[in-house]
């Protein structure tokens, strides 16, 4: 049984795999590199917040750098400035960062769809860990009764069979905890999508707004 169950989570994660590489041929998406809180450098298809602080690079698919965001300044650093400078220094990072979000996506609805993506790859992983834990209880039930048939028969149960029951319990145990880990995943992306979204609602709608001004002077 053990052997059968195996083969079949196997081939759901190869699957799952073979799916995600498709997407993300089909779906190039940028990177992020940043320095942890251990001070090693990590790459990741989403930016944490707590760490934008500290500078970050924009890697493409394949490697590339395509931008070097620096660090923020500390406070030391910032009292330092005149608040004209200060006022010039935050207008030279926005228009970095609008620059950047442009490059990327074109219109929010381009966010929204790159969103969607990555959300629906999330729930692809959920829904095939969802039957693989499924399968596990059904093997775990199924091992259950063996051990209470023979308690009730005033036999011991196996340590084959204890130790099973316990192999099982602790991958469902784990697969639980990666479906809370994704559901906390999608979270993440959805906050962080939704500040580029606005973002990028206003400089579209200032975009079309100058178009108009420039037209109604012709």
């Amino acid at each position: 049984m053990m052997l059968i169950l195996n083969k079949m989570v196997t081939r759901n994660l190869l699957c799952l795999s073979i799916g995600l590489l498709g997407c993300s041929s089909l779906f190039a998406a940028n990177y992020y590199r940043y320095e942890n809180d251990e001070g090693r450098k990590v790459m990741t298809q989403t930016m944490p917040p707590q760490f934008v602080h500290k500078g970050y690079e924009i890697l493409n698919e394949k490697g590339r750098v395509l931008e070097v965001i620096p660090r923020a300044l500390t406070q030391e650093e910032l009292n330092a400035l005149t608040q004209q400078e200060k006022d010039k220094l935050n207008a030279q990072e926005q228009a970095a960062r609008d620059k950047r979000l442009l490059s990327i996506f074109s219109s929010p609805h381009d966010a929204e769809r790159a969103r969607d993506r990555k959300l629906e790859a999330i729930d692809v992983y959920i829904n095939v860990t969802r039957g693989n834990i499924s399968k596990l209880q059904g093997d775990f039930d199924e091992a259950q009764a063996r051990a209470a048939e023979r308690e009730r028969a005033g036999q011991t149960v196996q340590d084959f069979l204890v130790e099973k029951m316990d192999s099982l319990r602790r991958q469902m145990d784990q697969a639980r905890e990666s479906i809370v880990e994704k559901e906390a995943e999608k979270e993440e992306i959805r906050k962080e999508y939704q500040v580029d979204i606005d973002r990028l609602k206003y400089l579209v709608d200032l975009r079309n707004k100058a178009i108009e001004q420039r037209q109604s002077i012709k």
